[in-house]
């Protein structure tokens, strides 16, 4: 069933309707899958009002997946690791190199900083919302 194509498509169609994400288009498609096959309707009923039901609880979940994959990611990791090692050595370099230490510390924060902003303001799912 996984190499079917149909199977792979209705199953992405159903998963769209969860996250309700499904256009006029798509709906018009699984309603042509779903001739004749109840089962598949009961299915598309259970998923419309678990969508319903969840009112987007769904995205804003994924949503929060993605920043954590992101902040996984061997960018991240790699910027991350190269802050904390400049920190590091500025901090200990600071009593033998008083112009060098606060720079490799400034530098480092700065580089922490930068990675934070540019993970979570571009992954983050709440900076939309309007109150």
């Amino acid at each position: 069933m996984a190499d079917d194509p149909e199977a792979r498509r209705v199953s992405e169609l159903l998963d769209r309707i969860t996250r309700g994400e499904l256009s006029e288009a798509e709906t018009e498609e699984l309603e042509l899958y779903a001739q004749g096959d109840p089962e598949l309707r009961a299915v598309i009923a259970a998923r419309t009002s678990q969508a319903a039901l969840g009112g987007g609880w769904l995205a804003r979940v994924e949503a929060d997946h993605r920043i954590a994959r992101a902040e996984r990611s061997p960018r991240v990791l790699l910027e991350r690791g190269l802050g904390g090692l400049l920190v590091a050595l500025g901090v200990v370099a600071w009593a033998a190199a008083p112009v060098l230490g606060p720079a490799l510390a400034v530098a480092g924060l700065g580089l922490l900083v930068y990675s934070w902003i540019r993970v979570n303001h571009s992954q983050d799912p709440y900076k939309d919302i309007q109150r």
